[in-house]
């Protein structure tokens, strides 16, 4: 069966996460040195991300100065690098993929995480002019993050498509494909260099999995209609 819906989730799948993070490191860095003159936050909070630290990265590099800082500052740390504009760039893989899709496929996107940071990744990105149908779960409450299959019930009503004539790329095992599984959507994953969640291994993974979006690994799992009509248009990334 042809493919007609081809939906993507965004972070690690479209750009790299790493580089949100990044920028959202900035933001709070200059507010940071500008209301408080700290400096040197973004270098130390940047090297305990690379070094593998999650979660608590904020109380950990302001622990040394926090008795100079408001007590909230953690939850203000918080608010700023959740509202920034990011500073962030599709990947070209994926910007050719994206333009392919968009006049032989009906396009969505479905992404969890809080809404104004994805709604702003979603503007600096430029994902309106590029996908069909954006589903940012949080906007819609309580039973719509993924692995719930709410939002692949809904693009499948709102385009009126079934099943295995649907594709989800992602890159998160442990909650990205079960739900468009359970609808019989085919499932690809990306598993790129660099994303948060390359190393993972689960027993809920997709049915292929690529290492990018370039016509090139698009060849290699030969999803019906997917690579006759999209990898061939995007041989300027086939590397």
């Amino acid at each position: 069966m042809d493919i007609k819906l081809v939906v993507f989730d965004m972070d690690d799948t479209l750009f790299l996460e790493r580089s949100y993070v990044e920028s959202g490191f900035r933001a709070v860095a200059e507010m940071l040195a500008r209301e408080y003159q700290v400096d040197a936050f973004y270098e130390a909070a940047w090297g305990q991300f690379e070094l593998g630290a999650r979660g608590d990265i904020f109380d950990s590099v302001l622990n040394g100065v926090a008795k100079s800082l408001p007590r909230n500052i953690v939850d203000r740390c918080v608010s700023v690098y959740r509202e920034h504009e990011p500073q962030i760039e599709l990947l070209d893989d994926s910007l050719a993929l994206l333009r392919s899709c968009q006049t032989k496929f009906q396009t969505g996107l479905v992404t969890d995480g809080p809404r104004n940071s994805q709604r702003a990744k979603v503007r600096s990105l430029d994902l309106n002019n590029l996908i069909t149908r954006i589903v940012i779960t949080d906007e819609h409450g309580q039973g719509w993050p993924k692995p719930a299959p709410t939002a692949f019930e809904a693009l499948q009503n709102w385009f009126g498509i079934r099943g295995a004539e649907c594709v989800y790329f992602g890159d998160n095992p442990t909650k990205d494909f079960v739900g468009g599984q359970a609808l019989g959507w085919r499932t690809v994953r990306v598993r790129r260099p660099g994303g948060l969640h390359a190393a993972l291994e689960t027993d809920t993974d997709a049915e292929f999995e690529v290492p990018d979006l370039t016509s090139k690994s698009l060849a290699e799992i030969a999803l019906p209609k997917i690579y006759d009509e999209v990898a061939k248009a995007s041989r300027w990334v086939n590397k």
